[in-house]
């Protein structure tokens, strides 16, 4: 791909977020065939935002996925401190709004990682942590078609990340702990999904150090503050337009967030 059409790919992007409606698909020119040239997109695309990065958001994080989606390995999106709300969250969404949401552990960075430190061990990692969150991660697509998108287009599209929501603090984060705790998430009048810490590269900590380690062969890095959705613990749970989910780790720590429908004023999100 050339410098123009990885900005015109990620102006394309850049205009549905702003909208609040999906693209039919990108162009064939358009379409980024390794994941090097997605993530140039969604750098891209990012940097249209003019907000500096506040956290990311791991995918693929258990071996069923990466198995389905033919990789080894988790895929990044990025995050803007508007995309991180807390908890109790009152969310609008537009009507096209992919509406998924997933359970999982948010991890607070404490210290500078920098990039071009690309061999980090997990106790490395752990200690640069300032604390772990019960969190609810909103996902969405830009593309109407996504379910057949290829994988290097959905990482563009931000590995899906939309809105992050981060609840309370887990009392007890340790390695221990995280290897395999429970974790639940409710809709209203449902039945609840259970999921576990486990789900997640069979230990959380791996997804968090997976992406340091990624960031920093990238030169890239991790600052004090961002946040890290660390992945999936219940897979995938589609909600409603006015629904309202709960989430619960280890019978204690909670994060809510509650759906409505946003008004559109000339095409453009209210």
């Amino acid at each position: 791909m050339t410098a123009n059409s990885i900005t015109k790919a990620a102006e394309l992007f850049s205009w549905s977020r702003r909208v609040g409606a999906p693209i039919r698909s990108l162009p064939a020119d358009l379409l980024p065939k390794t994941l090097e040239q997605a993530y140039d997109i969604q750098i891209a695309t990012f940097r249209l935002r003019g907000m500096g990065t506040a956290g990311f958001k791991i995918g693929l994080t258990n071996v069923e996925a990466q198995r389905s989606a033919a990789v080894a390995a988790p895929i990044g999106g990025r995050l803007a401190s508007t995309d991180i709300l807390r908890s109790p969250a009152r969310i609008a969404l537009p009507h096209d709004h992919l509406r998924i949401v997933e359970a999982e552990v948010v991890f607070e960075v404490g210290c500078t990682l920098p990039g071009g430190d690309a061999s980090l061990s997990e106790a490395d990692v752990y200690h640069c942590l300032r604390g772990a969150y019960a969190g609810i991660e909103i996902c969405n697509s830009r593309l109407s078609g996504s379910e057949d998108a290829s994988l290097p287009v959905i990482v563009a599209d931000n590995s899906n990340a939309d809105r992050l929501v981060v609840g309370d603090r887990l009392p007890d984060w340790s390695f221990e702990v995280l290897a395999d705790l429970s974790v639940s998430l409710t809709r209203r009048g449902q039945p609840a999904v259970g999921g576990t810490t486990r789900r997640v590269l069979g230990q959380p900590l791996k997804a968090v150090t997976w992406l340091a380690n990624w960031l920093g062969a990238r030169g890239e890095g991790l600052k004090a503050g961002d946040l890290i959705a660390s992945g999936s613990c219940t897979g995938t749970t589609e909600v409603a337009r006015d629904d309202a989910v709960i989430a619960v780790f280890g019978g204690a720590a909670r994060v809510e967030v509650e759906f409505t429908e946003a008004q559109m004023k000339g095409g453009v999100r209210a």
